[in-house]
């Protein structure tokens, strides 16, 4: 969606390994810039996260969101969480900063996009997060145990997308990643985090180790819904349910 009222840029970001980042940048310009970060095998301009883009747009917020290293138009391979934080933060100190358009952000992650989220702020601490959302987040990546026979896989998974397979990298993918829940526990800004009753690839106990680790301030929301969705899913199949979550926290701790 475009209107008068703002505009949307495909850009890209070099990180520090020399990898191109693509990102696209809806700004309005508003003071306040929300981040979405995709989790594992979604792209930045997939269907679910146009819906949030925009609708954080009408809220009065800027978004970003980006495609990690493997996917999209972006380079490189996909490491699960070893290096993406370099796509983070390469994004990220483009736009924030002094003498940039905003001084400070809230990041959205999805799935192991909320991993790498967590990560990169704890490992990079300059980059002054206000917020930090994590929806069906693992706390540690070599601990999930997907489900792929529940409904809410059956539901999320298409032909079309395992077409289009992200490049990975694969001298990385047994490597030590690092853990959400590590990164957490240093990271004292305003933290949410949300869970699904029965998500079929990160199960909720990841979420209830995420709070019990996670410094204050932290809420814990889990959702007991039907359908063993995960992630990306919540906003394709029940928006309304998630954005009534996640509205009410960003306005109250970074409003646009």
């Amino acid at each position: 969606m475009k209107t008068p009222a703002h505009e949307v840029l495909d850009r890209e970001a070099l990180t520090s390994d020399g990898v191109r980042i693509a990102y696209t940048w809806w700004r309005r310009p508003s003071r306040e810039l929300l981040v979405l970060a995709p989790g594992f095998w979604r792209v930045r301009l997939a269907p679910e996260n146009l819906f949030l883009a925009n609708h954080y747009l009408r809220l009065g917020y800027d978004v970003i969101v980006l495609d990690f290293r493997g996917h999209g138009d972006s380079g490189g391979a996909y490491s699960f969480g070893k290096s993406e934080p370099e796509d983070l933060r390469a994004v990220l100190e483009e736009v924030v900063g002094e003498k940039k358009p905003y001084r400070g952000f809230a990041l959205v992650g999805l799935s192991l996009g909320g991993t790498i989220s967590a990560v990169t702020l704890a490992r990079f601490p300059h980059l002054n997060g206000r917020a930090l959302v994590l929806v069906s987040s693992p706390a540690d990546v070599l601990a999930v145990r997907p489900r792929p026979w529940k409904p809410g896989a059956l539901r999320q998974m298409h032909l079309r997308q395992a077409l289009r397979m992200p490049r990975l990298a694969a001298r990385k993918l047994l490597a030590r990643q690092p853990p959400a829940a590590e990164a957490v526990s240093r990271l004292t800004l305003p933290k949410l985090i949300v869970t699904a009753e029965g998500d079929w690839l990160v199960d909720p106990s990841h979420g209830r180790l995420l709070a019990s680790a996670a410094a204050p301030p932290v809420e814990h929301v889990h959702l007991a819904l039907p359908g063993s969705l995960h992630a990306d899913a919540l906003v394709k199949f029940v928006p309304l349910r998630l954005l009534r979550v996640l509205d009410p926290w960003l306005l109250r701790h970074a409003p646009p």
